[in-house]
């Protein structure tokens, strides 16, 4: 582990009550360095993530993949010193963030926090009786996508998604690939705009960016995706635009209308395979549509982060017969064409 991401994961272990931070801190750097999540159950073990899955950590700050009934386990009080931790001892300052899922905090972490949800019409009002958090660690690894940047982005900017499996790297190597492309390292300092709907990109802590995304990079924070994307090609008039993961028709939509107004855009997608992207109705409206290029597909455990394969997607679904052309099943907005030009 570099002395940078050394430093940030050493900010989200003095979140912790005494007794987990000081467990944590005993592991050797090689297995803090391995360590993607932390996981804390009321009343469970202490359990941390690595590529070989998940693993206990004892009361000597080693970890082990047998459980034991005498393994330390987390309780009622320290879960809630923790959640207090995290919201800087300003929970309800945080409700909206809880109610979303996660609070992103110094560093660029993220925590999943989950408990009972109190309801009414379908809405998130609070969560109650916090029994569990997820720690996800954030990690910049410079360079992870330079095979990327080599294959796709030398004399061009395509337009490409960038899938695979939850815990894959998708988002660490987006960093990357913006950090590289706002930098100047494809020979041009292209102008690049960061569409970050769950400040899950640029992990931004009052305004400004935790994660290092180039000279040339504008953000655009907590911001509707279908909004952003207007809002960017009308103000910024970005080379290309990056974004988190694409989940309804409507931010499928405004993506190829911002293609059609001449703006590049790479994105992220949960998927397993090429058939799962033509399997969601959001991506496959993009893989359709004869304007995105790649399917950039990333590996899971000891292949996290890692290409898999990367595929001409440009016309149809058929991987071993592409086509040139425009797909019929998206009508592209006119008015939204007119307003951004």
């Amino acid at each position: 582990m570099n002395a940078y991401n050394r430093k940030k994961f050493n900010e989200i272990l003095f979140i912790l009550p005494p007794d987990i931070k000081n467990m944590i801190f005993s592991l050797s750097e090689d297995v803090k360095d391995s360590i993607r999540e932390i996981r804390l159950r009321t009343g469970c073990p202490l359990v941390a993530v690595n590529g070989k899955g998940s693993a206990f950590i004892n009361s000597n700050g080693r970890l082990t993949y047998i459980y034991s009934p005498t393994l330390p386990t987390v309780s009622e009080d320290e879960m809630s010193e923790t959640v207090k931790r995290i919201c800087g001892y300003s929970v309800y300052s945080h409700e909206d963030e809880i109610n979303s899922g996660y609070v992103t905090v110094s560093g660029g972490h993220r925590i999943g926090i989950f408990g009972t949800a109190v309801t009414e019409k379908g809405k998130i009002l609070s969560v109650r009786n916090i029994n569990s958090l997820n720690l996800r660690i954030s990690r910049e690894i410079f360079g992870c996508a330079d095979e990327i940047i080599k294959k796709l982005y030398y004399a061009k900017l395509p337009n490409i998604i960038i899938a695979g499996p939850p815990m894959c790297g998708k988002t660490t190597v987006l960093r990357d690939l913006i950090r590289q492309i706002s930098s100047g390292n494809t020979g041009a300092y292209f102008k690049c705009a960061v569409l970050d709907e769950r400040n899950e990109i640029a992990c931004c802590q009052n305004g400004v960016s935790c994660c290092e995304l180039g000279y040339n990079t504008d953000i655009l924070s907590g911001y509707l995706k279908e909004t952003a994307v207007e809002i960017a090609v009308r103000s910024l008039s970005p080379d290309i635009l990056f974004c988190d993961e694409t989940v309804t028709e409507i931010q499928s939509e405004a993506i190829l209308n911002g293609i059609m107004c001449g703006v590049k855009f790479a994105v992220t997608a949960h998927c397993n395979s090429l058939a799962d992207i033509f399997m969601r109705k959001p991506l496959k409206m993009l893989a359709e549509s004869g304007l995105f290029d790649y399917a950039v597909l990333l590996g899971t455990n000891e292949n996290t982060g890692k290409i898999i394969k990367i595929i001409n997607i440009k016309g149809n679904g058929d991987e071993n017969g592409r086509s040139d052309g425009f797909g019929t099943s998206v009508s592209f907005d006119r008015d939204f064409l007119r307003k951004a030009n």
